[in-house]
């Protein structure tokens, strides 16, 4: 995949990707899929991810017939996608060649990928059982060993966490489509109930302590357990960077189409990407979630009305709008470039958006295509529309901001500006 750069501007360089394999061939060429017609603009784009609309995304169709045909080969070759990913395209699969007599995978990524010295489960408490499994697998199994019907459940008065635990979210559970993904609600509640027990607990006794001046229980009131496993999803630390035995940045070898300049990337990950803790375990969040994934934009620019510094206001719509001011204010040429735009570059100009939940995605996405050189959108699909579910991923489209843009951005960013949300 070429690297876009306007007028050799080579600042804020994007993330390490790892590239098609030379013995993986058959998949289009980036000057193919710049000559197929483009089907959405970028504030189209950007509409479907605001309302979390993700069906909408696709393929051009004559490459999506190409797509399907292609993977009925790689299945025929590997045995199944997931053996495609796991021993061809991944970056921690074994360099081999194809095989035919491969057996499914069972979506332990870590023992398929051939790794057995990257622990990528929880640390254990020395006293918890260690699981039967590993990597993602192990963190599924465990989530699995800790169901328990909602019924049996303790509610405490006064308490919306405890309401929360107390109750079988609706969209969660049973009637949701499984993915390594997603961490369920339900399978967390045992742990947010002892939890929420041992809370009460400690409130309990400080308030004895209070009146009788005596403490009647060791309990700080914490609200985690010491023999709970911490809990395990994607998170991005920017002083440690892309832990890359867990996470890796690849090309859609198969893109959406999306507008010119404008590149497709997924960051995969083996380990959940979504956790109920996320949104504070809220059955409604989550349920918006399991239904329409995880959204959010990077990189926008700030874009104030008064950043034009008095100058001109948009022309009427049956102006031509040809004349413009001589000089730029403070907002730059860009600001100046936004009042005479279009509606749609007028919509989207300076607002933001990060979905409920997603501020760990976000800050992996932000920390690797920095936000003065990239502006990008990116989105975690719902279970229901995941291709792959055995396998954690999320999408980036990402757009190189032209110089002008760069230039505003390095601004914005030292004077601690940010875009509306």
């Amino acid at each position: 995949m070429p690297e876009v750069v306007w007028n050799n501007d080579r600042r804020y360089p994007g993330p390490e990707i790892h590239p098609l394999p030379e013995y993986i061939t058959g998949v289009p060429t980036q000057p193919e899929l710049d000559a197929m017609p483009r089907l959405f603009t970028w504030g189209e784009l950007k509409e479907m991810i605001y309302t979390g609309t993700l069906e909408h995304l696709s393929r051009n169709k004559e490459l999506q017939a190409r797509y399907e045909h292609w993977m009925k080969g790689q299945k025929a070759q590997w045995g199944s996608t997931e053996n495609y990913l796991t021993r061809a395209r991944l970056p921690w699969a074994p360099a081999e060649a194809p095989k035919t007599d491969v057996a499914e995978p069972t979506y332990d990524q870590r023992t398929a990928l051939d790794h057995p010295e990257v622990d990528l489960t929880p640390s254990t408490n020395p006293r918890a059982p260690a699981p039967t499994a590993s990597g993602a697998a192990a963190v599924a199994a465990h989530a699995l060993q800790l169901r328990t019907p909602a019924s049996n459940a303790t509610q405490t008065t006064g308490n919306s966490m405890a309401a929360t635990a107390a109750s079988s979210p609706v969209g969660s559970g049973a009637n949701t489509p499984s993915s390594v993904g997603f961490v369920s609600l339900e399978s967390v509640l045992p742990k947010l109930k002892r939890a929420l027990r041992n809370k009460c607990e400690g409130e309990k006794a400080g308030s004895a302590e209070g009146s009788s001046g005596e403490s009647t229980s060791s309990s700080d009131g914490h609200f985690e357990d010491e023999d709970d496993e911490p809990d395990v999803f994607l998170k991005y630390d920017p002083k440690l960077g892309l832990e890359k035995d867990k996470y890796a940045v690849l090309p859609n070898d198969w893109p959406y189409c999306v507008p010119y300049g404008v590149r497709h990337y997924c960051v995969w990950s083996r380990i959940p990407i979504a956790h109920p803790v996320l949104v504070d375990y809220d059955p409604e969040a989550w349920a918006k979630i399991e239904d329409q994934g995880l959204g959010g934009f990077t990189g926008v620019i700030p874009v104030e009305a008064e950043e034009t510094g008095g100058l001109q206001t948009p022309p009427p719509a049956s102006g031509p709008g040809r004349s413009g001011p001589a000089a730029a204010g403070k907002g730059g040429w860009y600001a100046v470039d936004v009042s005479f735009g279009g509606t749609e570059m007028r919509k989207w100009a300076g607002v933001g958006f990060e979905s409920k939940g997603g501020h760990e995605v976000g800050q992996m996405v932000k920390g690797l295509w920095d936000e003065r050189g990239w502006e990008t959108i990116w989105f975690v699909n719902p279970p229901r529309l995941q291709s792959v579910p055995g396998f954690s991923h999320f999408h980036v489209f990402a757009r190189r901001k032209t110089p002008d843009e760069i230039d505003v951005s390095e601004r914005a960013k030292a004077a601690g500006e940010e875009p509306k949300l």
